[in-house]
């Protein structure tokens, strides 16, 4: 009795040791790159994450902050004349003569950069008294931010992005609002084009890549083409995503696992909080060291991006089983044309975009997500 006792006692211990190192096992560490402010800094398998950060430590001025009156650091960081990120924090201390302060890497996720190259970036700190004068020495140095081989990223703004008002095409006289005066609901919105087309730097399949917007118009303009009525794991109609100039299948907030499978297909994910795009690079990219991204608030079926029929057919009567019901009401009944007809001799001119026919029945760009 006494042996089976302790037997028992030994494998609870054991089996609780066990749990204690699955659960540290299946824990990601935080890693904290410390900065020395040399201008050999080098943060190393970046990829934007709330896991890891960088610090580094500020000095007074004095014998201690109390002296020499500082009461908050500051440390940002810089590049290409933009600010990226910067921390603020008080002084715990003031009889301490430094204190470290820390940024997180998911603060900088605006921060551009290719897969497994280096991004040289500009660390400036400092610290002021509570009347926003300096009191400490401001020190600036160089730091090296190498990307992850999983991780690109890159910004779109007013400079590098193609904005615009939509002007209606040249149907939109002539939609079906205005043949019926008006008896099948109200006139169509045409609301702002935005595009963003941009080079990354990959490692093959290996990476997802991260679109930001800084546009003054991008998210409103994605956010009005795609609609009100959606849900995570939506497939995408009335903007579109292409990569290495083809159009691929885009999801609202999250992919759909029974459509894409993110080890072998390249598709794109809006984030509906944030106006961020991500792209699953997929075995089509295998071995390459680029890849081009393209988003656009017009929908796939539009004249101006002229997406092969063939293209759109695999990705959605074939990889999404879109019938012609569904691809009438995501797309416009007219984009029918687009999906069935583009193989049928003598009919090219009415496929293109399904709008040379259709587009006097229909506003010739679907306006939003759930249009008709």
């Amino acid at each position: 009795m006494f042996n089976n006792t302790r037997l028992t006692s030994l494998a609870l211990v054991a089996l609780m040791l066990l749990s204690v190192v699955a659960m540290g096992a299946g824990t990601a560490a935080a890693e904290t790159t410390t900065l020395n402010g040399d201008g050999t800094d080098e943060v190393t398998g970046f990829a934007a994450n709330n896991s890891n950060d960088i610090a580094n430590s500020i000095a007074s001025d004095g014998t201690d902050f109390t002296t020499d009156g500082t009461t908050k650091l500051f440390m940002n960081v810089t590049y290409d004349g933009e600010q990226y990120a910067l921390t603020e924090e008080d002084v715990s201390d003031g009889t301490s003569a430094s204190q470290t302060v820390n940024i997180s890497n998911d603060e900088l996720s605006d921060l551009p950069g290719d897969a497994t190259k280096t991004t040289n970036v500009t660390v400036t700190t400092w610290g002021e008294d509570s009347g926003g004068n300096v009191t400490t020495a401001t020190s600036e140095f160089f730091v090296d931010f190498t990307f992850d081989n999983t991780y690109s990223a890159t910004t779109a703004d007013d400079n590098n992005a193609e904005l615009e008002e939509d002007d209606g095409g040249l149907f939109s006289a002539f939609n079906l609002h205005t043949l019926t005066f008006g008896a099948f609901g109200e006139e169509a919105e045409n609301f702002d084009l935005h595009t963003y087309d941009q080079t990354v730097g990959i490692d093959g399949s290996n990476t997802t890549v991260t679109v930001n917007d800084a546009t003054s118009n991008g998210t409103d303009a994605f956010d009005d083409a795609m609609g009100e009525d959606k849900e995570s794991g939506d497939l995408i109609y009335g903007a579109a995503a292409a990569a290495d100039d083809a159009p691929v299948l885009a999801f609202y907030d999250s992919a759909d696992e029974d459509i894409v499978d993110a080890e072998n297909d390249t598709y794109a994910v809006y984030d509906s909080s944030s106006g961020v795009w991500t792209f699953n690079a997929g075995e089509d990219q295998a071995g390459q060291t680029q890849m081009d991204v393209f988003v656009s608030s017009q929908s796939y079926t539009s004249d101006d991006l002229d997406y092969d029929a063939d293209d759109l057919g695999d990705l959605f009567k074939e990889q999404a089983d879109m019938g012609a019901r569904d691809l009438g009401s995501a797309f416009g009944w007219g984009s029918l044309t687009t999906f069935y007809l583009s193989s049928v001799p003598g009919l090219g001119m009415i496929a293109s975009g399904g709008s040379l026919f259709a587009g006097l029945f229909v506003v010739g760009r679907p306006q939003t997500q759930t249009a008709a």
